[in-house]
């Protein structure tokens, strides 16, 4: 029997890997599911029941949650879900530390598990001594971020687009796009998946698999069909983008901060 720590102030997020992991079989088991790191400092401090794995995510609604996994008995692995690639691509170069990109998917979080399942009998490093590792350089390392971008115009021209400007980026037919907030268009010799990690994410979210938008041209939210929303871009009426109701409550938190 694996028992599970889940730490997630997203309710849907929670209920969802909960749903997931019970739908895996009798050997794993929800031991208990905190919203926040005063809860799973609470949690660690109470001595509950034995848990021997961590899913946690990593921006809760009090701060990042590294520090609070501190006090985890050192012997716990833990997987980050994060909405945030750069904490977890960081995250992954710590022994005993694994990460899942959300929306989480199920068969990714079956291998994670079946992972962790396999490593129990082995040596690993101490999973509190990662964690502080890993926290050390989130606030010792500086991050830059792309502040604008190199257009080819004309045959001899390059526009420069300050990253300032950017109202959106979407793909349609493998073509990317960016569009500015006065309206102009420009095609990018960059993948998505590439600008997503290039951009500063207090900035620009990838709200979904065809958009990146910038916060500063979010005009509204709306609610759409079955829990999922819209997002409204100012200038761009027309332009319908949608994000799923696992999505929504990130997006939510990321223009309210």
């Amino acid at each position: 029997m694996m028992n599970i720590l889940i730490i997630e102030d997203e309710r849907s997020s929670a209920d969802r890997l909960r749903r997931l992991i019970e739908g895996f079989g009798p050997e794993y088991k929800i031991a208990a599911s905190v919203e926040s790191n005063a809860e799973a400092r609470a949690f660690f401090q109470a001595g509950h029941p034995q848990v021997d794995l961590i899913l946690s995510d990593i921006q809760l609604g009090d701060g990042l949650s590294f520090d609070a996994l501190r006090e985890a008995p050192a012997s716990i692995p833990v997987i980050f879900t994060t909405a945030f690639d750069h904490y977890a691509v960081q995250a992954f170069k710590f022994n005993s530390i694994d990460y899942l990109l959300k929306p989480v998917d199920e068969q990714e979080l079956r291998d994670a598990l079946e992972r962790v399942k396999e490593s129990q009998e082995e040596i690993s490093p101490s999973t509190t001594d990662a964690i502080a590792q890993l926290l050390e350089s989130v606030k010792s390392q500086s991050i830059r971020y792309r502040e604008r971008f190199l257009i080819p115009s004309r045959a001899d021209e390059y526009l420069v687009v300050p990253a300032s400007d950017v109202s959106h980026i979407s793909i349609q037919d493998g073509v990317v796009r960016l569009y500015t907030q006065k309206g102009e268009t420009h095609l990018l010799a960059l993948t998505l998946d590439q600008a997503e990690k290039e951009l500063d994410p207090q900035r620009f979210m990838r709200v979904n698999r065809q958009f990146i938008v910038g916060a500063a041209s979010v005009e509204k939210l709306s609610n759409w069909f079955l829990g999922k929303m819209r997002v409204h871009l100012k200038g761009y009426p027309d332009t319908e983008i949608i994000v799923s109701k696992e999505k929504a409550t990130s997006v939510k938190r990321w223009l309210d901060f």
